[in-house]
């Protein structure tokens, strides 16, 4: 008898152990953010790519890793863990499946932080447009993806807080030619103010909705755009295969031969990348809003 009560003594408090355990983690569970778990959750039907930079460069949906590197590539403190960091460098994708047909984003959202602190340069020194990130045809022969992120960070000096940013999207619709739109960031909830985001961490998102024309640009949650109207210009049409690039526009000594010899107007990028994004849809207001809070929080 004296066994047996052992038993079940030792049995019960180990019982009440795990219990205990399964309540604490039940408690250190994080807080929902705008009714989602995790960012993870958002639009996440319509994600087509995912970088996160925490533990290596790998796109995380298909497991692709960059097949070139150019220039000083490395890691460092983002803001939700680790981020990619660029010193005048580049890293050049294959072609991933779920990006690479010509309808694949025929609308798109681009979301992604960035850090230029201390990395803005004179305008004419060699720092002008700095991408971000671009998808670019391997048979292109001009510099310009046919999506692209970056800002113009030669247009304010280095000391300012000014920073510039400008998506661009060319599309190619079949029986026509090539039609390029872009957008700027001038805005920072007043008319006249410029958004002020170049000393530190920005949550940078670009929508194109083919249905309206709007090319969108939102900073920190809030639409930014100065010229958002953008004509009578219809879906992305983009001219496959394309490859994801990151920290440049198309040049020779990246593997774009047909884009010709690069240009000191655009340098590869030296800037700090985080949590980059892309989706087959147009993000609401409330998704971004809700990005940019996760990403804010470290999430």
């Amino acid at each position: 008898m004296k066994s047996t009560r052992s038993y079940v003594t030792i049995g019960a408090a180990a019982l009440a152990f795990a219990l205990v355990v399964g309540a604490c983690k039940d408690d250190d569970k994080l807080p929902a953010i705008d009714g989602y778990n995790s960012a993870d959750e958002v639009a996440a039907d319509n994600l087509m790519a995912h970088w996160t930079f925490d533990n290596d460069q790998k796109e995380s949906i298909s497991g692709t890793a960059p097949s070139n590197t150019y220039g000083d590539v490395s890691s460092a403190t983002g803001q939700v863990g680790n981020a990619l960091k660029l010193n005048k460098g580049a890293l050049v994708y294959p072609s991933i499946d779920k990006l690479n047909t010509a309808n694949a984003l025929n609308s798109f959202s681009v979301s992604l932080w960035v850090n230029v602190n201390g990395m803005k340069g004179v305008a004419g020194s060699g720092f002008g447009f700095q991408s971000f990130f671009q998808l670019i045809p391997t048979t292109t022969t001009d510099v310009w993806g046919d999506l692209a992120v970056g800002a113009e960070a030669g247009w304010h000096l280095p000391s300012s807080d000014t920073l510039v940013l400008k998506p661009l999207l060319r599309t190619h619709p079949t029986g026509a030619g090539a039609d390029t739109q872009d957008n700027i960031s001038v805005k920072n909830g007043d008319v006249g103010a410029d958004f002020m985001g170049a000393k530190k961490w920005i949550h940078y998102v670009a929508t194109w909705d083919p249905s309206t024309h709007k090319f969108l640009i939102y900073g920190n949650g809030a639409a930014i755009g100065a010229y958002n109207e953008r004509g009578t210009t219809g879906p992305l049409v983009m001219a496959v295969p394309v490859k994801p690039v990151f920290g440049s526009n198309a040049a020779a000594d990246i593997g774009f031969t047909s884009a010709g010899v690069r240009s000191t107007d655009w340098p590869m990028a030296v800037a700090m990348v985080d949590e980059v994004r892309v989706y087959s849809t147009v993000l609401s207001q409330a998704e971004i809003t809700a990005l940019y809070n996760f990403g804010s929080a470290g999430r």
